[in-house]
């Protein structure tokens, strides 16, 4: 069984209104590209976030969520760190 996973990320150079940028993480199950969590990055408020864990996984699957759930909130820490800085 076939597990990847991947992250996008879009930061804008000038805010479009209140939102300075987006985080989307995604796993591949069964040959299927999910969004398991979704970061709206605010200025000057903490990150809008949405997750969407599928159901129904096996537990190599589950550790792959779980593992692109940690390195999501990593970034998201990490962005949002970085704009209080600024």
């Amino acid at each position: 069984m076939s597990i990847s996973s991947e992250m996008e990320q879009t930061l804008f150079d000038k805010p479009s209104g209140n939102v300075r940028g987006l985080v989307h993480a995604f796993v591949m199950i069964k040959g299927k590209r999910k969004r398991i969590a979704h970061a709206t990055l605010l200025v000057g408020e903490q990150p809008s976030i949405s997750v969407e864990v599928p159901r129904n996984l096996t537990l190599e699957q589950i550790e792959a969520v779980a593992d692109r759930l940690k390195a999501f909130v990593a970034k998201v820490s990490e962005l949002a760190t970085a704009e209080s800085e600024q």
